[in-house]
């Protein structure tokens, strides 16, 4: 939100004006860092962690990591770039991606997960792949993906225990109640969640530039919108405030 510059717009203050004020005595800082976002005691009862990582120290950066970070209940991972992929953990600036290993290292200890990724140049489909890749390595997860829109596509995926994941969703769930849904959506993951599970039809429509939109609602009382030239790409939106500019 405050990347690169200290002028930020009204509108960002109206999202969260307590978070906006704190995070804009740290933007005013050319060299920021997570260390003062831990000094400055935004998150109370979060502990850190921001040990520099390279290709060199990473075995005992994670193990440092894992020791530090034992008592939390859910691990905010912030990799520059998100999952590594087809790289290897050794390979030039594979400092800056998350190994799905790593996840998985705090997840079978009981842990809840939540990475940073961005779509960058990814294709959709390769998209698609990227944020779908945990349940490859723990199938019985719950996956639950926040996109934030403004600027570059960023999103925030959480790897839940199952049965935390209903308490979790429930929270992000009414996060997205809030003004933040003018930023962020849901995407919804391959499976393991009820928001893939749609009730009745499908509703498709062709757009003037002759996309195909296609509309579903969802089990769990949301709405569903794929766009056939982006289909890697599934938004969630509530049903009121997808038909809110139709209603006076």
């Amino acid at each position: 939100m405050f990347r690169g510059t200290a002028t930020v717009s009204p509108i960002e203050r109206y999202l969260d004006s307590e978070l906006f004020d704190l995070l804009k005595k740290v933007v005013v800082f050319e060299d920021k860092s997570v260390s003062m976002i831990e000094q400055a005691e935004i998150f109370s009862s979060a502990c850190f962690y921001h040990k520099l990582i390279s290709r060199e120290n990473r075995d005992a950066w994670l193990h440092n990591a894992l020791e530090a970070l034992r008592d939390a209940e859910l691990v905010f991972c912030d990799p520059d770039n998100g999952p590594i992929g087809a790289k290897s953990k050794g390979s030039k600036n594979s400092e800056k991606y998350i190994c799905p290993s790593e996840i998985v290292d705090y997840y079978n200890r009981g842990q809840n997960v939540v990475y940073y990724c961005q779509k960058a140049r990814r294709t959709w489909e390769q998209w698609d792949k990227t944020k779908n890749e945990m349940i490859e390595y723990l199938p019985d997860a719950r996956l639950y993906i926040l996109t934030y829109h403004k600027g570059t596509q960023r999103s925030y995926i959480f790897v839940m225990h199952p049965e935390d994941g209903r308490r979790y969703i429930a929270i992000l769930q009414k996060f997205l109640y809030t003004a933040w849904s003018r930023v962020f959506t849901e995407e919804s993951p391959e499976k393991n969640s009820p928001s893939s599970r749609s009730v009745g039809g499908k509703l498709e429509l062709e757009m003037d530039s002759g996309v195909i939109a296609t509309i579903t609602a969802q089990e769990d009382g949301w709405v569903t919108i794929k766009f056939s030239d982006q289909p890697g790409r599934s938004t969630r939106t509530r049903i009121d405030h997808f038909l809110s500019n139709y209603r006076r």
